[in-house]
């Protein structure tokens, strides 16, 4: 979605005054979220009228930020004691100043008089200013992890927001043996904790997400690994776990995964798309059958997409002479970089740029339409060939033998890809095509 700033000059009618809504620094970021929720509804409402422009969603964020800033600007950590202090270094952690949140919790857990719920408190927040997308900064977080888990079974709820936490940077940055070692974390709370219901709202009942999330994230490290019956088991396991969450609900968590994987030892399906790069003009598809494939789906705004691509180059350059053929495919999304509200020929020759220019890609690009925008109570309409290999997060790899048959679906980019990916390889460059195992 595209918004346009000349809707904010008049858009609030009765802005929310952040300094007079509380008297502690917890209440900055909800009144700035308050602030973006009524600027974004009269946007929104503003738009639908006849003649309106899009909501401009980037500039309220933006504003959001400002404002949040400005409220955080009110305190400061010599003149704040208590759990203020948590509050505050939580506060400066959301607007991105990271050190003086680190100050400010590290004042707060250096006193020794904390209770085991106030340290513990401490402690998530504490993990929270390290949890970012950064690996040498988020292992930092370990140690503080591990004296959280030390603690008691009353703090258990903070143990499983920080484990969360860090499980999805883990995932983001495609750590395998992290993500493995906080899903299991996550699981074995969660055994010990029910998921909320529209009639549970209790304090010690979680989303249903963030307990079933735990063995999606799991099932995808042992797919990376080729073992997709433990995969299939994990997700067996977390009705077992959990038969408190409906069906209808775990299968919008599983539902997913559970068919991307399915897909492993199955046909693959031919990619399609109204533009390619690396390809003759005429190109419309390509059949995977008939050679070892590597089909990556792959986006140019995707910062663990961009991680892969000097290993793919490289594999690239090896096994495609050997036979083996690789593939990206992608879509239009309307801009790339800071263009904005490009058309498809004016993308076309930026994701040339992106992908050839500057990455040194030379095998196929596939580059399909955008799929149509969501619209809220309508069913989400995904790009095509993302619907048929069941694409939930990218880069996600698919391996496709010579009968054409998917031999292994990898989800993210883990460093040890590129020495399992090239084994898989030679695996299959030594079967024919008479005698392939199953997977």
């Amino acid at each position: 979605m595209r918004y346009a700033s000349a809707l904010l000059a008049g858009m609030i009618c009765t802005p929310v005054l952040l300094s007079a809504q509380g008297t502690g620094p917890g209440h900055c970021v909800p009144d700035a979220n308050t602030w973006f929720n009524v600027a974004y509804r009269a946007a929104r409402d503003s738009a639908a009228k006849p003649g309106g422009k899009p909501v401009n969603t980037r500039a309220l964020l933006d504003q959001r930020t400002a404002k949040t800033k400005e409220c955080a600007a009110q305190f400061n950590i010599a003149t704040t004691s208590g759990a203020d202090l948590t509050a505050l270094s939580a506060l400066y952690a959301a607007v991105g100043m990271d050190s003086l949140a680190a100050v400010a919790i590290d004042k707060r857990l250096a006193d020794r008089s904390l209770t085991e719920r106030d340290r513990a408190d401490a402690l998530v927040t504490r993990i929270g200013t390290l949890a970012k997308s950064d690996t040498l900064l988020v292992v930092r977080a370990e140690p503080y992890m591990k004296q959280l888990d030390a603690m008691s079974d009353a703090v258990r709820m903070q143990k499983l927001s920080a484990h969360q936490n860090l499980n999805g940077v883990y995932r983001y940055l495609d750590v395998n043996d992290r993500i493995r070692q906080h899903s299991l974390a996550i699981i074995a709370l969660g055994k010990h904790i029910k998921a909320a219901s529209a009639t549970d709202r209790s304090p010690d009942a979680v989303n249903s997400y963030v307990l079933l999330g735990a063995y999606a994230n799991l099932g995808e490290v042992y797919s990376d690994f080729g073992h997709v019956d433990s995969t299939m088991m994990i997700l067996n396991q977390a009705r077992i776990d959990h038969p408190e969450i409906p069906d209808s609900e775990a299968n919008q968590i599983l539902g997913d995964e559970r068919a991307r994987y399915s897909l492993v030892g199955k046909p693959a399906m031919t990619l399609a798309a109204g533009h390619w790069l690396n390809a003759p003009a005429e190109t419309k598809t390509m059949d995977p059958t008939g050679k070892v494939t590597v089909m990556e789906f792959t986006a140019h705004w995707c910062v663990p997409c961009r991680n892969s691509y000097p290993s793919m180059v490289e594999m690239a350059d090896h096994f495609g002479k050997l036979g083996v053929q690789f593939i990206f495919a992608t879509e239009f999304y309307g801009y790339i970089g800071a263009r904005q509200n490009l058309d498809a020929a004016a993308e076309f020759d930026g994701d040339r740029e992106y992908f050839v220019g500057e990455h040194g890609i030379h095998f196929p690009v596939a580059i399909a339409d955008a799929p149509p925008p969501y619209q809220p109570g309508k069913p989400f309409v995904q790009e095509p060939n993302s619907d048929h290999y069941k694409v939930g997060g990218i880069p996600q790899t698919v391996i496709i033998d010579r009968n054409g048959i998917i031999r292994r679906i990898l989800t993210g980019w883990d460093t040890g890809n590129a020495q399992r990916i090239p084994v898989l390889l030679n695996q299959l460059l030594t079967e024919t095509p008479s005698k392939i195992p199953s997977p």
